[in-house]
Protein backbone atom coordinates (compact mmCIF):
# COMPACT_ATOMS: atom_id res chain seq x y z
CA UNK A 1 0.00 0.00 0.00
CA UNK A 2 1.32 3.71 -1.27
CA UNK A 3 1.29 7.03 0.64
CA UNK A 4 -1.75 7.62 -0.84
CA UNK A 5 -3.51 4.49 -0.31
CA UNK A 6 -2.89 4.77 3.41
CA UNK A 7 -4.17 8.16 3.41
CA UNK A 8 -7.57 7.35 2.16
CA UNK A 9 -7.43 4.74 4.58
CA UNK A 10 -6.90 6.76 7.71
CA UNK A 11 -9.46 9.39 5.85
CA UNK A 12 -11.61 6.76 6.09
CA UNK A 13 -11.29 5.58 9.30
CA UNK A 14 -11.84 9.21 10.38
CA UNK A 15 -15.11 9.43 8.85
CA UNK A 16 -16.70 6.74 10.07
CA UNK A 17 -15.65 7.16 13.70
CA UNK A 18 -17.30 11.41 12.82
CA UNK A 19 -20.50 9.75 11.75
CA UNK A 20 -20.32 7.07 14.65
CA UNK A 21 -20.05 9.63 17.31
CA UNK A 22 -22.67 12.01 15.26
CA UNK A 23 -25.21 9.11 15.48
CA UNK A 24 -24.36 8.29 19.03
CA UNK A 25 -24.97 12.18 20.66
CA UNK A 26 -28.24 11.93 17.86
CA UNK A 27 -29.05 9.14 19.93
CA UNK A 28 -28.11 10.53 23.64
CA UNK A 29 -30.46 13.99 22.70
CA UNK A 30 -32.92 11.54 21.97
CA UNK A 31 -33.19 10.06 24.93
CA UNK A 32 -32.53 13.26 27.32
CA UNK A 33 -35.80 14.44 25.49
CA UNK A 34 -37.85 11.72 26.15
CA UNK A 35 -36.84 11.28 29.49
CA UNK A 36 -37.75 15.05 30.08
CA UNK A 37 -41.23 14.88 28.23
CA UNK A 38 -42.32 12.17 31.11
CA UNK A 39 -43.31 12.85 34.95
CA UNK A 40 -42.60 9.74 36.66
CA UNK A 41 -44.96 9.02 39.97
CA UNK A 42 -43.82 6.39 42.29
CA UNK A 43 -45.77 4.16 44.57
CA UNK A 44 -44.18 4.42 47.53
CA UNK A 45 -42.60 1.07 49.40
CA UNK A 46 -44.75 0.42 52.21
CA UNK A 47 -48.24 2.03 51.10
CA UNK A 48 -49.69 -1.75 50.96
CA UNK A 49 -49.15 -2.62 54.66
CA UNK A 50 -50.14 1.08 55.29
CA UNK A 51 -53.73 0.68 53.97
CA UNK A 52 -54.23 -2.99 55.28
CA UNK A 53 -53.09 -1.46 58.69
CA UNK A 54 -55.94 1.31 58.32
CA UNK A 55 -53.71 4.51 57.88
CA UNK A 56 -53.31 6.37 54.81
CA UNK A 57 -50.98 5.44 52.53
CA UNK A 58 -47.93 7.63 51.33
CA UNK A 59 -48.95 10.16 49.20
CA UNK A 60 -49.65 9.64 45.81
CA UNK A 61 -51.57 12.61 43.60
CA UNK A 62 -55.20 11.55 42.91
CA UNK A 63 -54.91 14.35 40.38
CA UNK A 64 -52.42 13.87 37.91
CA UNK A 65 -51.69 16.95 35.37
CA UNK A 66 -49.36 16.38 32.42
CA UNK A 67 -48.75 19.29 29.65
CA UNK A 68 -48.45 18.33 25.92
CA UNK A 69 -45.92 20.96 25.33
CA UNK A 70 -43.90 19.84 28.13
CA UNK A 71 -44.84 16.26 29.36
CA UNK A 72 -46.65 13.54 27.29
CA UNK A 73 -45.85 10.61 29.28
CA UNK A 74 -46.92 9.04 32.41
CA UNK A 75 -44.48 7.36 34.12
CA UNK A 76 -46.21 5.24 37.42
CA UNK A 77 -43.78 2.55 39.29
CA UNK A 78 -44.37 0.44 41.61
CA UNK A 79 -41.33 0.72 44.44
CA UNK A 80 -43.91 -1.16 46.92
CA UNK A 81 -44.18 -5.15 47.45
CA UNK A 82 -47.42 -5.49 46.75
CA UNK A 83 -49.21 -5.43 43.15
CA UNK A 84 -51.03 -1.91 42.27
CA UNK A 85 -53.85 -1.33 39.86
CA UNK A 86 -54.01 1.55 37.95
CA UNK A 87 -56.89 1.94 35.06
CA UNK A 88 -56.96 -1.51 33.43
CA UNK A 89 -53.41 -2.94 34.61
CA UNK A 90 -52.25 -4.30 37.38
CA UNK A 91 -48.75 -2.51 37.95
CA UNK A 92 -46.53 -6.00 39.92
CA UNK A 93 -43.60 -4.68 41.99
CA UNK A 94 -40.75 -2.82 40.42
CA UNK A 95 -42.66 -2.61 37.59
CA UNK A 96 -44.04 0.02 35.82
CA UNK A 97 -46.84 1.56 33.77
CA UNK A 98 -46.17 4.08 30.59
CA UNK A 99 -49.01 5.77 29.12
CA UNK A 100 -48.36 8.47 26.44
CA UNK A 101 -50.99 11.17 25.53
CA UNK A 102 -51.32 12.90 22.22
CA UNK A 103 -54.17 14.82 23.24
CA UNK A 104 -55.42 16.95 25.69
CA UNK A 105 -58.64 15.75 28.11
CA UNK A 106 -59.43 14.61 31.62
CA UNK A 107 -59.07 10.50 32.09
CA UNK A 108 -60.76 8.86 34.91
CA UNK A 109 -58.49 5.76 36.14
CA UNK A 110 -59.31 2.96 38.28
CA UNK A 111 -57.21 3.16 41.05
CA UNK A 112 -55.87 0.60 44.04
CA UNK A 113 -54.53 2.98 46.26
CA UNK A 114 -57.08 5.72 46.86
CA UNK A 115 -59.87 5.25 49.13
CA UNK A 116 -62.19 6.49 46.46
CA UNK A 117 -60.54 3.90 44.06
CA UNK A 118 -60.13 6.84 41.27
CA UNK A 119 -57.46 8.89 39.58
CA UNK A 120 -57.57 11.39 37.55
CA UNK A 121 -55.13 12.53 34.75
CA UNK A 122 -55.93 15.60 33.19
CA UNK A 123 -53.69 16.18 29.83
CA UNK A 124 -53.79 20.35 28.88
CA UNK A 125 -52.18 21.65 25.68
Amino acid sequence: MGVNGARRLISLIGLLLLLSLTLTLLWLQQQRQEAERSLVVRVEPGTAARMAAGAAPPVFPQQINLRLSEQDTLVIRNDDSEPVTIGPYRIAPGQQFTQRYTSPGTFDLLCSIHATGKLRVVVTR
